[in-house]
């Protein structure tokens, strides 16, 4: 992280104060939602509130986060965690299908089963929660997990244990977090690990915005996978 606090014990603050942040954000994004369908007199069904909880939770913990840095720093969140623009930003966003290629012929070789994912199942078979999800799958999700993972905790831990550690401690959380997703599947748990230490390399050597831009279409590319896989059905 480029900081004016170079010791890492100052930037292991900055990880604590962000995972602090989304106790908050989850508890004010959830309950908003519910509170606005209890207005309508409605009651949801759990694909209605899923978006758009998400949605809302990553707004506020990036809103929380962004006034935590400028208290903290006086430096603004994006710039300082390494999301300038890299040069020839295309060769990073045709890096995304190209790590999809990857992992779904590794996946073959794994012999990795295809997971159900009913609840994914049925935000892709309603129109509007399917625009949300691309929204999210594709933009706002990647965006927040690589501020998290690849812009703040990698470069600390970086600098408390070196670079190989810290590519690994960052990778293996990142594939965890999806594990309720893919039924805790060894297979796609390492394959998710592999990318993570991907994006973590690229974060490494280009900034945090090299390795958002692959994550991006790195998702785009599966939410295309699952079309051609008629999950939209």
């Amino acid at each position: 992280m480029e900081s004016t606090e170079t010791s890492p014990f100052w930037g292991w603050i900055d990880v604590v104060i962000a995972l602090g942040a989304m106790l908050p954000a989850m508890l004010v994004s959830g309950g908003a939602v519910f509170f606005t369908y209890w207005l309508v007199g409605v009651k949801p069904a759990v694909k209605d509130i899923a978006m758009p909880t998400q949605l809302l939770f990553y707004g506020l913990w990036v809103a929380l986060l962004w006034g935590a840095f400028r208290w903290r720093h006086a430096k603004p969140l994006w710039a300082s965690l390494g999301f300038g623009l890299p040069p020839q930003y295309w060769r990073f966003m045709a890096y995304g299908p190209a790590l999809t290629l990857f992992v779904g012929l590794a996946g073959f070789v794994l012999q990795a089963k295809e997971v159900k994912m009913p609840l994914i199942d049925e935000l892709l078979a309603d129109p509007v929660q399917r625009i949300l999800f691309f929204v999210f799958a594709v933009t706002i999700g990647p965006v927040c997990e690589e501020l998290f993972f690849r812009g703040l905790v990698l470069p600390v831990a970086a600098r408390s244990i070196g670079k190989v550690a810290a590519l690994i401690l960052t990778s293996v959380p990142f594939a965890l977090i999806h594990g309720p997703q893919y039924s805790w599947s060894w297979q796609h748990l390492l394959l998710l690990t592999v990318a993570g230490l991907v994006f973590g390399v690229l974060r490494l050597q280009s900034g945090t915005a090299a390795a958002t831009l692959t994550h991006c279409t790195y998702n785009l590319a599966m939410f295309g996978g699952f079309f051609l896989n008629g999950r939209n059905n």
